[in-house]
């Protein structure tokens, strides 16, 4: 079976293009996504190349740039490229070259929207992936490798190459008469992929298995099967409690992780994260990285990108009638409604706006005023929250507290008296 017929197999086994989404092809020049958009457009599969040009090699990689927008032109294909300063970037935020370029095509890739993003991952790559997790201490879900469809943050990446070998690749290519771009930096000795290339796996393969490489992707696939079973088997579970064994913990806790957006979840974040867990008072923050954090209140984590949020506008609706509305809703939630005596209320108007440090109410049920502080805290609402909850004003006086209670001084004196109905909804969150 040629190259593009198992790419074909592999797209249709998987079902990795799902009904209605565009794909989204990286190319970058090299052997590998050459023989992948090839395959792919010898598949009749309506594609967009997407190119990003690291800018790492000078004039080679402008040369990447071109060759890959000719071969768009050959295949009459449209073509996206971007120029992304990866030097710079990983100088400004500490990180290693191969983790910033990993992070301005993360950046790229998202901003094609409603697509699949297919990316030429092969058979060795696993292979190198597995050596580079295992010297880093993963478990078995990373050593099992890379799916054949991911979603990660907010793309969804497709590996329709993960079963064929390079040797095949190139093989194809040559048959073919294709041409592709060579990569100095593929062997370049500073990278640790490279050294496992070029040196790790055939120093392995020479002095303890010559089919080290078959070995190795056939013990990934045992992992990759008891992975999707143990994955199965915490589905159900929204957070790790204490009654789950501490291997289901953390796969639980990295699985909700991911579903939020998280870039990377490793060993020692995530049993950080489960140790603050266990704290059940006050709110502790656990750093992921320079844009991404989890904040865990009384227990409970939360996870947070860290650019600034826009604060939360609130919209009230004022309907006169009788009697009360019952109120359904949770403090920090809206919609919300509640009902005022309409004799109090007069012509004046009903205002909201977001809490304020020192803010004071005398809740329905209850003697004297309290400050909105004390309520938080003993309703357990998270100090990070308060400030974007809102708060219901008339003549300069707090009247209500949506989710939680109305002044008594406020309230309705029966069913067939006159009333004010208010119903607040949000905005913007």
């Amino acid at each position: 079976m040629d190259i593009a017929a198992q790419i074909r197999d592999a797209i249709e086994r998987n079902h990795l293009i799902p009904d209605g989404k565009d794909v989204v092809v990286g190319v970058s020049g090299g052997a590998d996504s050459v023989a992948l958009i090839r395959a792919i457009s010898a598949s009749n599969i309506p594609c967009t190349i997407a190119h990003l040009n690291h800018r790492l090699r000078g004039a080679e990689s402008d040369a990447d740039e071109q060759f890959v927008r000719e071969l768009a032109d050959e295949l009459n294909l449209p073509v996206m490229v971007k120029s992304a300063d990866v030097k710079g970037l990983a100088e400004n935020t500490g990180q290693s070259l191969e983790m910033a370029a990993r992070q301005a095509r993360h950046e790229f890739f998202t901003s094609f929207e409603n697509a699949v993003i297919a990316l030429a991952h092969h058979a060795d790559d696993q292979i190198e992936t597995f050596f580079l997790k295992l010297a880093r201490g993963a478990g078995p879900e990373g050593l099992c490798g890379m799916p054949f469809s991911q979603i990660v943050g907010k793309l969804r990446l497709i590996r329709p190459m993960l079963g064929i070998r390079r040797t095949e690749i190139i093989g194809w290519l040559k048959s073919n008469g294709f041409e592709w771009r060579e990569d100095t930096s593929n062997s370049d000795p500073t990278f640790l992929r490279n050294k496992v290339r070029h040196t790790i796996l055939p120093m392995l393969e020479k002095e303890l298995n010559p089919n080290l490489r078959e070995t190795v992707l056939r013990t990934m696939d045992i992992l990759r099967i008891e992975n999707e079973w143990m994955n199965e088997t915490i589905s159900d579970f929204r957070f790790p409690t204490a009654d789950l064994s501490p291997a289901a913990q953390r796969r639980v806790l990295r699985k909700w992780l991911f579903e939020n957006g998280a870039e990377e979840a490793g060993f020692e974040a995530v049993e950080k994260i489960l140790s603050l867990m266990k704290t059940k008072n006050g709110t502790k923050v656990f750093e992921l990285n320079d844009r991404q954090r989890v904040l865990i209140e009384y227990g409970i984590p939360r996870f947070e990108e860290t650019g600034k949020q826009p604060q939360p506008e609130f919209r009230l609706i004022r309907e006169n009638g009788s009697g009360w509305r019952k109120d359904e809703s949770r403090i920090g939630e809206v919609p919300a409604t509640a009902s005022f005596d309409a004799e109090k209320v007069g012509d004046s108007p009903i205002e909201v706006r977001l809490y304020r440090e020192g803010d004071r109410m005398e809740p329905l049920g209850m003697e004297g005023s309290r400050k909105l502080q004390d309520i938080f805290t003993d309703l357990k609402i998270p100090r990070e929250q308060r400030s974007r909850l809102p708060v219901v004003i008339c003549r300069g006086e707090i009247i209500w507290l949506p989710g939680y209670r109305i002044s008594r001084y406020w309230k309705v004196p029966s069913a067939d008296s006159k009333s004010v109905h208010i119903f607040i909804k949000s905005l913007r969150t």
